[in-house]
């Protein structure tokens, strides 16, 4: 549950537990939208990709009652101190979330169009990078579960490991790209899928980053390191 600290009015710890609630059945939804991805880019699945694309309104849907809650929490409960971070805190995950609904919705569209391409030479490295995005997702989400800030300093430095597969996959394939010109138009599609997962890895960071926020107050994110191209 979010922890703030015990309140005089029962209805408050009621409204935190409900909001708390709301945010894990967004990222359990991100979650099964994200492994069903895997999956259809794995098994060109045509089926399995249009149904996470009409998913992300969902998404979509969950944020907008997250924020509605939030909004009547503060209007009715007059937060201040740990409570109001808290508060801030909850609607940047959600907003961090819905962006990553985005960016799985996004790299479904190119599953499907690369459907009828033959990139097995080049799957095994994007499905890497899936896996080690869907890894730190995955942490952040069990961070924001079990409150645990020092996991958050965890998922903070494993996303400079994001980078440099992201890296290694661009420049590998651009190089290919340069000699194959049959793989231009489907290796285009396959590197705006490599950058969106590297996103995903920025945004789950960005997830623990303001999971401790809610702790210290400190505002982490611009000091990340990244890799340059």
């Amino acid at each position: 549950m979010i922890e703030t600290h015990d309140h005089i009015s029962s209805a408050f710890n009621n409204e935190l537990f409900h909001l708390n609630n709301s945010l894990l059945e967004m990222g359990r939804t991100l979650e099964n939208m994200y492994e069903k991805s895997i999956n259809a880019f794995d098994q060109k699945n045509y089926a399995a990709s249009k149904e996470v694309i009409s998913n992300d309104e969902k998404i979509d849907d969950l944020e907008n009652s997250i924020i509605n809650q939030i909004q009547v929490l503060i209007a009715k409960r007059q937060p201040m101190a740990v409570d109001l971070r808290v508060l801030v805190g909850c609607t940047r995950i959600a907003g961090y979330m819905e962006r990553i609904g985005d960016l799985i919705s996004s790299v479904n569209k190119r599953n499907i169009t690369l459907i009828e391409y033959n990139i097995e030479n080049e799957k095994k490295d994007i499905i890497d990078l899936f896996s080690s995005a869907m890894k730190l997702f995955q942490k952040s989400l069990d961070c924001f579960a079990r409150k645990d800030f020092k996991l958050a300093e965890v998922v903070r430095s494993q996303d400079l490991d994001i980078d440099k597969q992201y890296k290694y996959f661009f420049n590998k394939l651009l190089e290919k790209m340069s000699r194959q010109s049959k793989l231009v138009v489907p290796g285009t599609h396959m590197l705006f899928i490599a950058k969106n997962l590297e996103r995903l890895g920025d945004h789950a960071t960005n997830i623990a980053d303001s999971i401790s926020y809610m702790a210290t107050g400190e505002v982490k994110a611009p000091s990340r390191p990244k890799i340059s191209e």
